[in-house]
């Protein structure tokens, strides 16, 4: 009897205690999934998802996507990019193009970057020069080397109608390059690097090879069958 009793008293003591805990739980909005989402993105000031097509001065098949060392030490590199959807501080950058001229030595693993110079395309509007000058002039493209500089300039980019044609771009009167993918034994798979040691996160690339020329802050590039990277990738930043 007294077990009984002593039982009944717990229950008695704790019962109080059980549905303030309840009721405290139900007043505890959830956070769902989307609002963290949108609570971590906010963090970021800009963002792009873009098409980039690189040239640069090692032969077909780079092998600093390999993490090796670019041909004769060192991996001069021009490239275009295309941006699909971007924003930075709400403003809109879909569609708008930009480039970047620059060179790196030792292994693609730990590279040296020696210099960069970016272009803006010409034809956006100003708050969209203004935002790609601002993201430009920061990290991680500050971390690049040495900033030549950001000059605007007209900026092209023709992908392949299908087929096996060749990719173009162009930057202002600076040079042009076309870029051909490298097909294997099926002539309608073109030859990819997955998880490719690359300083933009590109998840894979499809190789290319590159003609053309270049010339800009006293560096010339200039490729007959070089090497050619045409990738797309995700990126932002604060």
């Amino acid at each position: 009897m007294i077990g009984i009793i002593r039982n009944f008293l717990i229950v008695l003591l704790t019962l109080p205690l059980l549905i303030c805990c309840q009721q405290a739980a139900e007043e505890t909005p959830e956070t769902s999934a989307e609002e963290t989402a949108g609570t971590a993105g906010a963090e970021a000031a800009w963002n792009m998802k873009a098409e980039m097509v690189v040239v640069d001065s090692c032969p077909v098949a780079c092998p600093c996507l390999f993490g090796g060392e670019g041909h004769g030490g060192q991996c001069r590199f021009v490239g275009a990019v295309h941006i699909v959807e971007g924003n930075h501080k709400g403003v809109s950058l879909d569609g708008v193009n930009w480039g970047l001229l620059g060179e790196f030595t030792g292994k693609s693993t730990a590279p040296q970057f020696g210099y960069s110079a970016y272009y803006v395309d010409s034809s956006a509007t100003d708050e969209q020069k203004s935002a790609l000058r601002e993201i430009l002039s920061g990290a991680p493209f500050s971390e690049l080397g040495e900033q030549l500089g950001i000059q605007e300039a007209s900026i092209k980019i023709d992908k392949p109608n299908g087929g096996k044609e060749s990719y173009t771009l162009a930057i202002g009167d600076f040079g042009e390059y076309s870029v051909a993918p490298v097909y294997g034994n099926d002539p309608t798979i073109p030859q990819k690097v997955v998880n490719p040691v690359y300083p933009f996160p590109a998840s894979e690339i499809i190789v290319g090879s590159a003609t053309g020329k270049f010339s800009d802050h006293g560096k010339d590039l200039n490729l007959e069958n070089n090497s050619g990277e045409i990738s797309e990738f995700v990126l932002s930043g604060t």
